[in-house]
C-alpha cells in the first residue's frame, strides 16, 4: 500500500498555566516498526493516555500504557478497528485484573488514532475529545446525535468490558486532527470561545499556539496534519533538502541520522525486551536440560545442564551490559536536546535580567537565545516544541521593538520539487519564475486571494527551458526573465523574455499563440550576464564580468544591431560586485551591489544617492535582489537581504520605510527574488523552492 498521506505532529502540555517542554507523558505518535503485522506496515499510531478517575498515577503509567498500546496495534492482525479493539480490551483487562487484587486502583482514560491509507481511524475509553477538521467541515469525536460532545464514559480498568467508542473519516490534503483532556474538551463545549479559529491556524505551529492563548490554567493535546509525501512543505528548501517529514519503508536507505526518529524510548523497550528474552531463554534452557539430565542420569546430559547454566550466569550480565550500552547511546540524543533546551532557557532568564537601557546587551543576549532555539529545533525539526516557539517569539518580539522590524504570517503560494528559483515576474493574475537548478520557467495563475493559485494552473513553459529547441535555436543555460510592454524589436507587445547565455531571446504570450525569438548580436563581448530588463523597446542586460549594461534598440522589428555599453569613458563604474538592476519610468538606472549599496545613473553618470533614516543597527550590509516599484500611489524600493532574512522598503530617494520578516525565519533561509502587487497589497518573495506571499500590512 501507498503512502496516500503522512502525518505532521506536535503536541501542548501546560500545567499550572505553564508550557511544559516535554510532551504530556500519555503522549505517542509511532509509524510502523520493521516487523508490523501484515496489513499495519504502513500505519501510523497516535496515542494520548490521560488520567481518568481516581488518583493521578505516577507519569511512567501512562507512558508505558501508551507504548504498550502501540505494540499491541502493530503486533494485531485483521482491520484497523480491529486491531485498536484488541489493544484496548488488552489494557483494560490489564488494569482490571490489577484493580481487583491490589487496593491501589489504577485507572485511565485513552484516545488514540491510525492513520491508514487516507482514512483515520479515532477509538475512545473513558474521557476527553477530539477535533478533525477536512476542508471546510468540522467533525467533532466522540459525537452525540445533534453533533455536541458526548459525555465521558467509564475509564479502563472500571469494569470487566471497556465502553469503547470507534470512528472513522476519509482525508484530504491538509486535514488536522487535535486529540486533548478534558480541559480540551470544556473549551470545545463553550461558545465563540475561539477554538474555530485556533483550528484555521496558518500551520501546525499556529494551531498549536491557538489553543495556547486559550488556555490559562491546565491542557494536554495532540495536533496532527495530514498531508500527501509529495505535497508543498510550506518551508522553502534548497536543492536536495527537504522541508517535510519522511516517511521510512521497512528497507529504507535513510541516512544516519534517520534512526533517531526512532526515538530513545522505543530503543531503550526493544533492547530491554531482546536482553529480557534471552535471559529467560537461558533460564529455560537450564531448566530443560537440568530435567532431562535428572530423568536420564545421562552424565553427557548432566554436562551440557551445567554448560547452559554456566552460559546463562556468563550471558545474561553480558545482556545486561549491552543492554546498558545500548540504553545510553539511545538516551544520548535525549540528553544533548535537553541540554539544548536548558540553555535557551537560561539564556532566557539572562537575557530578561539585562537592564533595559541597555540595548546593546539586550539585542546580543537575545541574540544568543535564538541561535541556541535553532540548534534545538533542528536536533528534532519533526516535533514542534510550543515552548521553544513561544521563547523565539517572546525574543523576537523585543528585538523587533527595538530594531522598528516588522513581522508577517507567510503564505506558501506554491512550491516546486527539486528546484531553486531565482527570478520572478507578475503580470496581472499570473506569476512566472525560473528554476535555477532544473533551467525551467514556469507560468502559476494566482487565485483571487492571491496567496494561492488556481487548481491546475502550474505549467512549464516549454520553450523556456535549457535544450528546448525553439526554431533554429537550442536554449542554452538561463540568464533572467524580463516584461515587455513594448514590442517594437519583438513579435508582439506584452510578452515575457528569457534570455540564455549564448544571447538568445525567446518569447512567450500567454494568450496568443505566436512565439518569437532571435538571436542577439555581440555576445562575444558578454562575460557574465546576469539580469535582463527591459524599457521602452530596449533590452539592457547587467553583465558585471564585463563591468558593463549592455543595451540592444530595436531595428525594423528585431533587435539586430551590436550591443552598446551604457557606461563609456574613463569613469565608468566598477560592477563586479552588482547583482540586480532596475530602470524607473524616467530611465534613471538603479544597480545593486552584494553589499547592499544602490548607485545611480542617468544617461551613464552617477548621481546622488544615498541611505537615510535607517533604524540603528538595521542598516543594510547585504543585498541579494531588488524590485523597483514605479506605481504613483505607492514608489519603492525593495531590496532582498538573504543574510539577514529581511525586505527592506525604501523611498525612490532611499528613504527608509520599513523593514519585514517572518515569524519563522527560516522561510526566508533562501531568499532570492521579490515581486509586489500594489492593488492587493501583496508582496511575493522566492526562497529555496518556493514562492512565498504576505501582506504589507500587519493583519
Amino acid at each position: 500500500m501507498a503512502f496516500d498521506f503522512e502525518a505532521l505532529a506536535g503536541h501542548l502540555h501546560v500545567v499550572g498555566g505553564r508550557v511544559i517542554n516535554a510532551g504530556p507523558p500519555g503522549y505517542l505518535v509511532e509509524s510502523a516498526p520493521q516487523r508490523a503485522a501484515r496489513g499495519r506496515e504502513m500505519d501510523t499510531f497516535f496515542g494520548l493516555v490521560l488520567p481518568g478517575g481516581g488518583r493521578p498515577a505516577p507519569a511512567a503509567f501512562y507512558e508505558r500504557m501508551v507504548q504498550v498500546a502501540a505494540e499491541d496495534y502493530f503486533e494485531s492482525s485483521g482491520s484497523v478497528t480491529a486491531g485498536l479493539r484488541t489493544l484496548l480490551n488488552n489494557l483494560n483487562d490489564n488494569l482490571y485484573r490489577h484493580n481487583l487484587q491490589h487496593e491501589t486502583r489504577f485507572e485511565a482514560w485513552m484516545l488514540c488514532a491510525v492513520l491508514h491509507g487516507s482514512d483515520v481511524f479515532l477509538a475512545r475509553v473513558g474521557g476527553g475529545a477530539a477535533l478533525l477538521q477536512v476542508d471546510d467541515h468540522i467533525s467533532p469525536f466522540p459525537a452525540e446525535a445533534e453533533g455536541g460532545f458526548s459525555p465521558p464514559g467509564l475509564p479502563l480498568g472500571a469494569q470487566a468490558e471497556p465502553d469503547v467508542r470507534m470512528t472513522h473519516y476519509s482525508l484530504s490534503s491538509g486535514a488536522r486532527l487535535v486529540m486533548g483532556d478534558s480541559n480540551f474538551e470544556e473549551l470545545l463545549r463553550v461558545e465563540d470561545n475561539g477554538s474555530m479559529d485556533a483550528l484555521d491556524g496558518a500551520d501546525l505551529a499556529q494551531v498549536i499556539l491557538g489553543f495556547r492563548r486559550l488556555t490559562r490554567d491546565s491542557l494536554s493535546l495532540m495536533a496532527v496534519e495530514f498531508v500527501p509525501p509529495d505535497a508543498p512543505s510550506g518551508i522553502a528548501a534548497r536543492e536536495a533538502l527537504s522541508s517535510r517529514r519522511e516517511a521510512v519503508a521497512p528497507e529504507s536507505d535513510a541516512p544516519e541520522a534517520e534512526p533517531a526518529a526512532m526515538g530513545a524510548g522505543q530503543v531503550r523497550r526493544s533492547a530491554g525486551s531482546a536482553a529480557l528474552r534471552l535471559a529467560d531463554g537461558m533460564d529455560r534452557l537450564g531448566n530443560v536440560v537440568e530435567r532431562i539430565a535428572g530423568r536420564e542420569g545421562d552424565p553427557e546430559a548432566s554436562r551440557l545442564a551445567r554448560l547452559a547454566n554456566t552460559g546463562s550466569i556468563v550471558l545474561i550480565p553480558i545482556a545486561v551490559v549491552l543492554l546498558a550500552l545500548v540504553m545510553w547511546l539511545g538516551g544520548a540524543g535525549s540528553s544533548e536536546y535537553e541540554r539544548c533546551v536548558e540553555e535557551a532557557w537560561q539564556g532566557a532568564r539572562l537575557a530578561r535580567n539585562i537592564a533595559s537601557a541597555d540595548v546593546s546587551g539586550t539585542l546580543s543576549g537575545w541574540a544568543a537565545v535564538q541561535t541556541t532555539v535553532e540548534r534545538c529545533t533542528a536536533m528534532r525539526p519533526e516535533e514542534i516544541d510550543v515552548a521553544l516557539v513561544e521563547l523565539r517569539r517572546e525574543g523576537q518580539a523585543i528585538v523587533d521593538r527595538l530594531n522598528d522590524i516588522e513581522r508577517r504570517e507567510i503564505f506558501v503560494v506554491e512550491a516546486f520539487p527539486n528546484a531553486i528559483l531565482t527570478d520572478i515576474v507578475l503580470r496581472g493574475d499570473d506569476l512566472y519564475v525560473l528554476d535555477s537548478a532544473n533551467q525551467q520557467v514556469y507560468r502559476i495563475t494566482l487565485n483571487e486571494s492571491g496567496l494561492g493559485i488556481v487548481p491546475g494552473s502550474r505549467q512549464p513553459v516549454a520553450t523556456m527551458r535549457r535544450g528546448a529547441q525553439v526554431d533554429l535555436f537550442t536554449i542554452d543555460t538561463l540568464v533572467g526573465l524580463t516584461w515587455s510592454e513594448d514590442g517594437s524589436g519583438l513579435s508582439q507587445n506584452n510578452v515575457l523574455l528569457a534570455l540564455d547565455e549564448a544571447g538568445v531571446l525567446v518569447e512567450y504570450s500567454p494568450t496568443f499563440l505566436a512565439r518569437g525569438v532571435q538571436g542577439l548580436l555581440g555576445t562575444e563581448q558578454w562575460r557574465t550576464p546576469k539580469r535582463v530588463t527591459s524599457w521602452r523597446g530596449r533590452i539592457y542586460i547587467l553583465d558585471p564580468g564585463a563591468e558593463q549594461i549592455w543595451r540592444y534598440d530595436p531595428l525594423s522589428g528585431a533587435f539586430a544591431g551590436a550591443p552598446i555599453g551604457y557606461f563609456a569613458g574613463a569613469n565608468r563604474p566598477l560592477l563586479a560586485q552588482a547583482v540586480d538592476f532596475a530602470i524607473d519610468d524616467s530611465g534613471r538606472v538603479y544597480v545593486l551591489f552584494s553589499d547592499g549599496v544602490i548607485a545611480l545613473f542617468r544617461a551613464g553618470e552617477e548621481i546622488r544617492f544615498g541611505y537615510a533614516g535607517f533604524p540603528p543597527g538595521q542598516e543594510m550590509r547585504h543585498a541579494d535582489a531588488m524590485f523597483l516599484n514605479t506605481d504613483p500611489v505607492a514608489p519603492a524600493i525593495y531590496i532582498v537581504d538573504r543574510e539577514s532574512r529581511t525586505i527592506f522598503e525604501t523611498s525612490l530617494a532611499g528613504t527608509f520605510i520599513n523593514s519585514y520578516r517572518t515569524f519563522d525565519e527560516t522561510l526566508f533561509a533562501s531568499l532570492a527574488g521579490i515581486a509586489v502587487d500594489e492593488n492587493r497589497n501583496l508582496m511575493y518573495v522566492l526562497s529555496g523552492n518556493s514562492v512565498l506571499a504576505f501582506n504589507k500590512q500587519d493583519a
